[in-house]
């Protein structure tokens, strides 16, 4: 029976991911999700190779410098390897096998989070309910069918968490794959795996387990050591990242204060009241746990037998400590939440069991505040959340579409959609997603190939255009011109 309801809970978070899977990519964040997937596309297209990642985007918008090659070097393309080797061996396209990799991660995390649970507390209904709000909550199920690296890393992490205590080896490959697709995983891994090595000292503080450790921290840590120096290479395909981290640009300190230097204090953005209210208030109160699932949040670290609680707080600690450090990256993208949700699905998952076992005696009394507290926390997330499956602009794809079957395959594009890539990606064209002023210089630098303005909008640039080249197409919707003689 226990593992009867496991495989429903699964299979009921694999129907709540299947929901619009075949949907074009326009929907919530599709600028950071095309741009992911346009790499696995260019694999397709071109061929694989894994250590020159590319996408569409070829403008100097993302690093500040010119980009002709669309080199795309930030993490390691392994998902996109998976995604590329599923399209393959099924023959569908490459975005349905790129979320379908996400949601088959994302089943796979779930488990793993009720193995992680029933392992530190040995109660199989506090890792069932963990399972469960993994599983359910409207935010993950919306993020964990997405065409970004973020499920992938997320399995990898836990993974890793997983073989920590008796396949120290396994579990650093897996921490070295996981920080190659997002580093962040490092942050909020950290304490956890601290936590694990100090509440069982007389397995770790041994000399064969000390030499497992350097050899697991060596084996975690190298290959994204080389795959940074690697990159480095390419300075154009690496997107500024500096502004995500806790570097503030507001002056409210003095520089100086009765002869102390607080210049310091105007870079740090962590523990401002926008701060505080952005990333506890709107996107984890409300946004992620519809507020209701605040309460079993704070009751999972109640809970005290065994290591459960020591290792409830290393998760807080892990949650904060990416909050401190990528302080603007999670106050700018809401989607950079994602990799905490297993933290939040174990602590709540935990406080679900502590109601279950310890507020109420009487157990249609647990049945109903259980049920009331995860049903509203459920509906009022689902509200925010709703309109991430919606696509404002369906225009983006028609005209997407429309300009890959009129213009010749090795055409280059202007598509000004505000740095946004997403127009871009659904011609399948390189080019640049701004406007470009300097137009008789790019169609010479990139001659003999035809160059193109795809324009959803008749503004005051696209206007000026019109009286200065050919029209290809008009309508309505937009219009293509030819640039290049």
């Amino acid at each position: 029976m226990k593992k009867v309801l496991v495989s429903f809970v699964l299979l009921f978070g694999l129907l709540l991911r299947l929901y619009k899977v075949n949907e074009p990519i326009a929907d919530w964040h599709s600028h950071r999700q095309t741009d992911t997937v346009a790499v696995t596309q260019i694999f397709a297209n071109h061929g694989f190779d894994f250590l020159h990642p590319q996408y569409f985007d070829i403008s100097s918008t993302q690093s500040g410098k010119e980009n002709p090659q669309g080199y795309r070097m930030v993490e390691a393309p392994i998902y996109n390897s998976l995604s590329l080797w599923l399209s393959n061996l099924t023959g569908i396209n490459v975005t349905l096998a790129s979320r379908l990799i996400s949601i088959i991660l994302s089943l796979g995390s779930g488990l793993l989070i009720f193995l992680i649970v029933h392992r530190f507390t040995s109660q199989y209904l506090a890792a069932l309910f963990s399972l469960a709000l993994f599983m359910f909550l409207p935010f993950n199920v919306f993020y964990s069918r997405v065409t970004l690296p973020e499920p992938t890393a997320v399995f990898f992490m836990l993974l890793s968490l997983y073989l920590f205590s008796d396949h120290l080896l396994f579990s650093g490959v897996a921490l070295a794959i996981s920080l190659l697709v997002k580093p962040y995983t490092g942050i909020i891994l950290f304490p956890t795996l601290l936590t694990i090595i100090l509440t069982h000292k007389s397995k770790y503080f041994t000399h064969k387990h000390l030499l497992n450790l350097v050899i697991f921290s060596l084996i975690a840590l190298i290959p994204f050591a080389l795959w940074r120096g690697w990159i480095s290479q390419f300075p154009e395909g690496i997107p500024s990242s500096n502004w995500l981290l806790n570097n503030g640009v507001t002056t409210t300190f003095p520089a100086w204060f009765h002869g102390y230097n607080l210049s310091f204090l105007n870079k740090l953005i962590a523990f401002r009241p926008h701060w505080w209210q952005w990333l506890f208030q709107e996107r984890l109160s409300i946004l992620i746990l519809g507020n209701f699932g605040v309460i079993p949040i704070f009751l999972g670290l109640a809970y005290q037998k065994k290591f459960s609680q020591p290792i409830a707080l290393s998760l807080v600690a892990g949650i904060l400590l990416y909050f401190i450090f990528i302080a603007q990256g999670n106050i700018q993208h809401d989607y950079y939440q994602t990799l905490i949700i297993p933290s939040l699905a174990i602590l709540g998952g935990i406080g679900y069991f502590y109601i279950s076992q310890y507020i109420f005696s009487s157990i249609p009394l647990r049945v109903i505040v259980i049920g009331a507290l995860f049903i509203f926390s459920s509906y009022f997330s689902l509200y925010k959340v709703k309109d991430y499956y919606r696509i404002n602009n369906p225009t983006i794809i028609t005209a997407g579409n429309d300009a890959q079957k009129l213009l010749p395959v090795d055409s280059l594009l202007i598509a000004p959609n505000n740095g946004d890539t997403t127009l871009l990606y659904h011609t399948g064209f390189f080019g640049w997603p701004t406007e470009i002023y300097d137009i008789d210089t790019k169609v010479k630098e990139f001659s003999p190939r035809p160059v193109f303005l795809l324009s959803l909008n008749y503004d005051k640039y696209t206007n000026a255009l019109i009286a200065k080249y050919p029209v290809v197409v008009k309508n309505d919707s937009y219009i293509i011109l030819k640039l290049s003689p």
